[in-house]
């Protein structure tokens, strides 16, 4: 398969650009594969994005709208994404919106989370149909729930390295992971069409979101809560304050895969330039070794020096939760907060059960195989740890962190 597109003139269509995957797609658009891929980027948003906060480049193909809620009907979708300039000649979409309804999570209210996250890409695919006669291609972003990793206590281990072609998880916890859901009804929408999909998988995303609020960004709480630990502990004879890796043993010691978000984006790109491939293809896509994998225990004394902390392992049973930590001293962080100049209130916008979940549960490997990815002639790589000094630097510059 060539990745050299023979589509002239594209424009990107993105959905969620200001959550940690839509954001970088649309900077990444901007000069990925090359800086004239496309001739306009379109992102959109619920909620307004202010362009001079948003860490975008300036540059006139860009255009930001807000007001798109996927929850209302097709007819008021495509009555606002008509209002957008040049949504006529949209060739490629990439779908990076996600909503988490009140009360619903990995573990509980699968049907509503289900319902309504199918129910959005459904409306997203008949607006643009209806707005934009030139559509070529369509991602849908997934992750590691479709390999069954928050389903482990019923379904053991998974096998790994995790491939594209390994089997939906069985009945009764196949209809509670949306995913599958959302390509069924890609599938269904574009069969006998003109456009044609692709589904990207990664695993741990690390990035920044602008604003500072994104149900799905953990990096965001990693970096909040190491700058508010190294500020308690400061020691005035300057060594370094030691803390524990925030979960058990076998969580540090695990494997699985992580994907800077410029990656993460670069590998929607290059999945709607990809000729001649079959609709409805599957890629596993990540940063970390192709099939190996990378650990908790790998990086955690290297992420914490980025604080001035010494991070050492957990004890064999400890574990610690950063969410109980945050809140037990929240007064703290509001006096934090207020003499470094932060962003208001993004301690409430922040996901602490996400990063709880993350560093605690998946007590087993859960590394994904990337060879079909890269043998599709995808290459884009970064160092990890690389991605979270970007990450990190982006949370100083918005202010999220000192």
């Amino acid at each position: 398969m060539s990745p050299v597109s023979a589509i002239a003139n594209r424009t990107a269509l993105v959905f969620g650009a200001s959550g940690i995957t839509g954001w970088a797609i649309v900077r990444e658009a901007l000069t990925y594969p090359t800086a004239t891929t496309f001739s306009r980027v379109i992102g959109l948003t619920k909620r307004p994005l202010d362009r001079e906060k948003s860490f975008l480049p300036d540059d006139s193909r860009l255009t930001l709208a807000h007001g798109v809620d996927l929850t209302a009907s097709v007819d008021d979708v495509v009555a606002k994404l008509a209002e957008i300039d040049g949504i006529k000649n949209v060739t490629d979409v990439y779908f990076a919106a996600y909503i988490q309804p009140a009360g619903t999570s990995d573990f509980v209210g699968f049907d509503i989370l289900k319902e309504v996250n199918v129910r959005i890409l459904e409306t997203a695919v008949q607006a643009v149909e209806r707005v934009s006669p030139n559509l070529q291609f369509w991602t849908l972003q997934t992750g590691g729930k479709s390999y069954g990793f928050v389903h482990v206590p019923h379904l053991g281990f998974p096998k790994v390295p995790a491939k594209e072609t390994h089997p939906r998880i069985p009945q009764p916890y196949q209809d509670q992971v949306f995913y599958y859901a959302q390509y069924d009804a890609l599938q269904r929408l574009s069969a006998e069409k003109g456009w044609s999909f692709a589904e990207i998988r990664p695993d741990l995303v690390i990035g920044f979101v602008p604003g500072g609020g994104n149900a799905m960004n953990y990096v965001q709480a990693l970096g909040i809560f190491l700058s508010f630990y190294a500020y308690r502990h400061q020691d005035s004879s300057g060594e370094k304050k030691t803390i524990p890796y925030p979960g058990p043993l076998a969580a540090y010691n695990s494997h699985y895969t992580e994907i800077g978000q410029t990656t993460l984006a670069r590998a929607h790109i290059f999945a709607s330039g990809l000729k001649d491939a079959q609709s409805g293809e599957v890629y596993n896509v990540g940063d970390s070794p192709v099939t190996a994998g990378n650990s908790w225990a790998e990086k955690w004394a290297s992420i914490c020096d980025m604080f001035g902390l010494a991070g050492v392992p957990p004890e064999e049973s400890a574990s610690f939760s950063v969410a109980a930590y945050m809140a037990q001293h929240r007064d703290e962080w509001e006096s934090f907060e207020t003499q470094h100049g932060l962003m208001p209130g993004v301690i409430q916008r922040t996901s602490w059960e996400f990063m709880d979940v993350l560093t605690s549960l998946p007590v087993f490997d859960r590394q994904y195989d990337l060879t079909k990815a890269r043998a599709a002639g995808f290459e884009s790589r970064s160092n990890v740890l690389k991605n979270y000094e970007e990450a990190f630097g982006l949370m100083k510059a918005a202010k999220i962190i000192p």
